[in-house]
């Protein structure tokens, strides 16, 4: 007796899809890049912090910049990007943890303006040449780290209220002033 496998698998190829019916699971974004009207929830934070890591909470952001010279002339996109699966939080109830998060995703954005400022300034751009864009790119990475690092000691993690609020009223203020760069 002789069994032919080929029709058996063909079918199984061809009904396999049609019985998992099961809905996908929502994966959440790669990133979710900064506006006005986009506030984190705890909801966007999808990472799992590490066993060894002590904080409450940790925000995953970054600046994207991409650069190009069209007809002599810099093109650019500085963009403030959240990274929802690289963040996390312990405690997925606290307002004020959220707002501190939140600051540091602002603070991103600050510094991107910042950057489109500068490049948007700077003459004969393309002529500089890449080591003169990558040197401000450098700068505006370092400045960015380190009023993360001054925000987290000044605010001690969020924990001083009146220093969170006095660096969210002034982060608010430095970016109505470069309102013009977002």
């Amino acid at each position: 007796m002789s069994f032919s496998f080929l029709p058996l698998w063909i079918s199984a190829l061809l009904i396999a899809p049609f019985l998992e019916n099961k809905p996908k699971p929502t994966t959440l974004s790669a990133e979710i890049p900064w506006t006005v009207q986009k506030r984190l929830t705890w909801d966007d934070f999808g990472g799992t912090p590490a066993p060894d890591n002590q904080h409450h909470a940790l925000t995953s952001t970054n600046m994207e910049m991409k650069v190009k010279c069209e007809n002599n002339k810099l093109k650019f996109k500085v963009e403030a990007v959240f990274n929802p699966k690289e963040s996390w939080s312990r405690n997925k109830s606290s307002v004020m943890l959220l707002a501190h998060e939140q600051l540091h995703f602002d603070l991103t954005e600050l510094h991107a303006r910042m950057l489109r400022k500068r490049l948007a300034e700077l003459p004969n751009a393309c002529n500089r040449g890449a080591a003169d864009l990558n040197k401000y790119a450098s700068e505006a990475f370092n400045n960015w780290h380190k009023e993360q690092d001054l925000y987290d000691a000044q605010s001690r993690h969020g924990l001083d209220k009146e220093q969170q609020l006095e660096w969210i009223a002034s982060v608010e203020v430095r970016l109505k002033q470069l309102e013009a760069y977002k």
